[in-house]
């Protein structure tokens, strides 16, 4: 129906007055011919009605109202066979009930389109304010325990995998860092911890040295993602730990929330780390501004949407259209799009239909131990499906691809 709402404005005046005058004409020989209006036929008169609706308003469905009463009143007998005629209240009562409908139909529509008017305006007001990113939470009381924690490597590592939208293969890993000791605080608390006790390069080193430890056996056409802070970009620890393991392919992911307070300081390390075959990330693209600078800055080679965009696509034509116009974006750019927090069967299908390149979150697979599954059975099943939908001959779009050395999307954090 909504397709219909929103195809009615396009159709040329003639068009639609022509379909209109056809289809009352087709509606009054089917009555007729069925026997006159003792039959259940006249309501066939409400379909050019409320078409009318949709191509020209209350005022258009008033006029095809009054003229399907007349053509279902005085040109039409009670029954065919003998001519008898309608009584004049039946008339009446008939008429009364085609422009009840009309009107009532077309009120229905305007309040519709102005509910969907301000949904869309609120869409947008969400979109464009967004939630604030939420603080890193600080506890001093862990400042003492990261020394020990470094010296005893008391943190594990996760893989959460991403996988490509076009063929549904694992096409990289997210390494995310979890810590073994009390009190239990997320990885975000513990890094910035490490942060304050100027210990924050040495901490993100030791996670990312663990990570790649623990993924010897990862196929080599799978890319593992790591993060890493504008300061631990430019260590010289992490060039040698990336450039010491030969023939994997890695993406180093810079977030949202990560400051750069001179972006001319990471050229000299980005051009290193990119002529060794190092990836570009940018994480949390749309949760604010500094991801826009981020991407216009540094080129990434990869963007990763943040969930607040990426999640309820099939609720909002404004994020649909976003999603269309970010996807057109990054592409545009060269750049791969991998889209975060899927978690629900509709906005995997919605991203997929957009063209993203790939997807993660807790539908397609959670953090855990390697190895992970080499294809995404859901969406292998969404791609067959999509694939059976499309008539033989029909002209397929061509599909991105995965570069050789495949991108992945975030890391260790």
């Amino acid at each position: 129906m909504d397709r219909v709402v929103s195809w009615g404005p396009t159709v040329p005046r003639w068009a639609a007055v022509v379909v209109v005058g056809a289809l009352l004409a087709m509606a009054w020989g089917v009555v007729y011919a069925a026997g006159g209006t003792k039959t259940a036929t006249p309501h066939l008169f409400y379909i050019p009605i409320l078409l009318a609706v949709v191509l020209f308003g209350i005022r258009g469905a008033s006029v095809v109202a009054v003229v399907a009463a007349v053509l279902a009143g005085s040109f039409l007998p009670i029954d065919t066979g003998t001519g008898e005629q309608q009584a004049l209240v039946g008339m009446l009562v008939r008429g009364s009930s085609f422009l009840s409908v009309g009107v009532l139909a077309s009120l229905f529509l305007v309040r519709g389109q102005r509910l969907d008017g301000e949904l869309a305006a609120r869409d947008v007001q969400d979109l464009l304010s967004g939630p604030p990113a939420p603080a890193v939470t600080i506890d001093t009381a862990l400042i003492p325990l990261v020394a020990d924690i470094l010296s005893r490597r008391a943190f594990h590592p996760v893989f959460q995998p991403i996988y490509s939208l076009h063929n549904g293969r694992l096409v990289a890993v997210e390494a995310l860092t979890r810590f073994d000791v009390e009190p239990y605080r997320p990885p975000d608390v513990w890094f910035a911890a490490a942060e304050l006790a100027g210990l924050g390069a040495d901490l993100e080193i030791a996670a990312i040295e663990a990570a790649i430890e623990a993924t010897t056996d990862l196929p080599g056409d799978v890319s593992l993602s790591l993060n890493a802070s504008p300061a631990t970009l430019a260590d010289p620890r992490l060039h040698e730990l990336l450039l010491a393991r030969d023939g994997r392919d890695f993406t180093l992911e810079l977030t949202e929330h990560a400051v750069i307070e001179d972006y001319d300081l990471l050229e000299v390390p980005l051009a290193a780390l990119r002529g060794a075959g190092v990836m570009i990330a940018v994480d949390d693209a749309g949760a604010g501004f500094a991801s826009l600078q981020h991407i216009v800055q540094l080129s990434p080679d990869v963007i990763k949407l943040d969930i607040s965009l990426t999640q309820n696509m099939g609720l909002s034509a404004v994020r649909r259209a976003l999603g269309r116009a970010l996807v057109e974006f990054v592409h545009h750019t060269g750049a791969m799009l991998v889209v975060e927090g899927i978690e629900d069967e509709a906005d995997l299908r919605a991203w997929s239909e957009l063209d993203a390149d790939a997807v993660q979150g807790y539908l397609v697979g959670r953090p855990g131990s390697l190895p992970a599954e080499p294809a995404s059975p859901i969406i292998t099943a969404l791609l067959d499906m999509q694939s059976d939908a499309i008539p033989a001959t029909a002209g397929l779009p061509v599909q991105r691809s995965w570069p050789e050395q495949p991108v992945s999307a975030s890391p260790p954090r």
